[in-house]
C-alpha cells in the first residue's frame, strides 16, 4: 500500500489526489470487469454438465427413496440410515415446523390467542412507518416534527470521469 496523502495545502495538490483515486477506481473496475468475464465463461464451460448431474441425482433420489421406505426395517433396522460400498443412504429428520391447522390466517389466530391472555404465544410488534413520517414531516405536521426531524448526511467521494481517458 502506498503512504497516504494527507497535504492538501493547494488546490492542486489535491486535484493530483483526487486523480490518483480516479485512476485506482478505473483499474478496479477494468480487473473486476476481467474477472467476472473470467467467471462466466467458466460458468458457461460447466454448468450445462452440472445441471444435468444435478437434475440426474435428483430424480435417482426421488425414485429411490419411496423404494428404501417400503424396505426400512429390512435395509435399516432401528437406525437412520444404512451404507452401501460408495455412499451412505437414509432419512434425515427435519427441523420441527409450527404449522398452522386452524385454516385461519396467522394474523386472525394471533389476535385470538391474544384475546385469551395467551401472551406466551403471540406477540404484537410495532414499526415505525419511514415514508408516512416523511410525508409528515414535509406537510409540517407539528405531533411528528416534535419527535423527528430529516437529516441529510454529506459523505466525500472521488468518482472517475468517464470521458476522460484515465491511465492506468
Amino acid at each position: 500500500m502506498s503512504v497516504i496523502f494527507n497535504d492538501a495545502s493547494t488546490r492542486e495538490t489535491v486535484e493530483a489526489q483526487a486523480d490518483e483515486i480516479a485512476k485506482i477506481k478505473i483499474k478496479i473496475r477494468k480487473l473486476t470487469v476481467a474477472r467476472d468475464a473470467a467467471t462466466l465463461k467458466i460458468n458457461e464451460q460447466y454448468n450445462p454438465q452440472i445441471k444435468e448431474l444435478e437434475a440426474e441425482r435428483d430424480a435417482r433420489e426421488l425414485a429411490l427413496a419411496p423404494l428404501v421406505a417400503a424396505r426400512k426395517d429390512e435395509l435399516m433396522g432401528k437406525n437412520k440410515s444404512a451404507s452401501s460400498p460408495l455412499s451412505m443412504y437414509g432419512f434425515r429428520t427435519g427441523q420441527a415446523t409450527i404449522r398452522n391447522k386452524s385454516g385461519k390466517p396467522d394474523n386472525v389466530v394471533a389476535c385470538e390467542l391474544l384475546e385469551s391472555k395467551r401472551t406466551d404465544c403471540a406477540k404484537v410488534s410495532y414499526s415505525l412507518d419511514k415514508s408516512g413520517i416523511k410525508k409528515a414531516l414535509k406537510k409540517r405536521d407539528a405531533q411528528i416534527e416534535e419527535l423527528f426531524e430529516m437529516e441529510v448526511v454529506e459523505r466525500f467521494y472521488v468518482e472517475p470521469k468517464t470521458d476522460k481517458d484515465v491511465g492506468e
